[in-house]
């Protein structure tokens, strides 16, 4: 058995999410889900406005803030925010790790819509450098196979997505983990929640017929028990139980993301059930470790 250790902040997110409201001055709760849901405050020659993307989309709401408001955004942000910078080291690193098994590294902006798209080394947007820091340890993290598939052939950071757009996206058909605009603006728990989510797509497309027929199995015990595991970021955690309960696929892909980052924590909470549920979570235990090659998280 082999056991790693994914980086703190990703280990954080098997807490919940705690409250900022007392640490940082003029922050409300209400501001506090505004913010944490991808909404931001900036300066205009009109006055202070709050709003951003909707969902991950093309399309922006904007409205009137007020200058408190505006230094409570910055102070949560220098908390939980996720800042624009260069790191040309985080870059390099990230290229580096990703090279070898072929998958291209995409950035877009907002304000480019048809911003150039090439392979790691063609114009890479500096202002992404604090994602390549957090990115570059996750993979690293995770077997070399989960790198080496068919499924994961690219990362985008940025942009947004046509129709029912979200915060983040799997693409089956280029085999792309997307991570809109929505997700890199927001708070830093969202965007490695929602990338290892992400990444729990690009897996649970690669899983064999017999696999998925073992794992639906189980499914539906924890199904008909209503007994899944919510863990709190872009949402909260009931949302995110029902999530997987009505869609499987959303399962698979949300039990890989607990299973990297709350290891440890998924293994006391199995403990925790009985019967029927606890046995169904067991296997599916086993099923996730055996697609990891034995790998297992603290």
């Amino acid at each position: 058995m082999a056991i790693r250790t994914m980086p703190a902040a990703v280990r954080e997110l098997r807490a919940p999410w705690p409250s900022q409201v007392q640490r940082v001055q003029d922050l409300t709760w209400e501001l506090e889900q505004e913010f944490r849901f991808g909404q931001r405050i900036t300066k205009t020659d009109r006055g202070y406005v709050m709003g951003g993307t909707m969902k991950g989309g093309s399309s922006a709401m904007w409205y009137p803030a007020t200058r408190e408001q505006y230094h409570a955004y910055q102070r949560w942000r220098n908390v939980e925010g996720l800042h624009e910078a260069r790191d040309d080291d985080a870059y390099c690193e990230l290229t580096r790790l990703l090279e070898p098994y072929d998958v291209m590294l995409v950035t877009r902006r907002k304000t480019a819509p048809h911003a150039r798209r090439g392979r790691n080394d063609a114009f890479p947007w500096p202002g992404y450098g604090p994602l390549y820091r957090d990115m570059a340890p996750i993979l690293r993290g995770l077997p070399e196979e989960h790198l080496r598939r068919d499924t994961l052939q690219q990362i985008q950071l940025g942009g947004w997505g046509p129709d029912a757009a979200k915060a983040s996206a799997y693409q089956k058909r280029e085999s792309a983990v997307l991570m809109y605009d929505f997700a890199c603006k927001g708070a830093r728990r969202t965007f490695l929640g929602l990338f290892l989510h992400e990444l729990g797509h690009a897996h649970e497309v690669d899983l064999d017929e017999p696999t998925k027929d073992v794992l639906h199995a189980q499914y539906r015990v924890l199904v008909d028990n209503n007994a899944f595991f919510g863990i709190e970021f872009l949402v909260d955690p009931d949302t995110r139980k029902l999530y997987q309960k009505f869609v499987f696929e959303e399962f698979l892909a949300e039990t890989y993301m607990i299973y990297v980052a709350c290891g440890g924590g998924m293994r006391e909470g199995i403990a925790r059930y009985e019967g029927p549920v606890r046995a169904a979570w067991e296997r599916v235990y086993e099923v996730f470790r055996d697609t990891f090659h034995g790998i297992e998280y603290e």
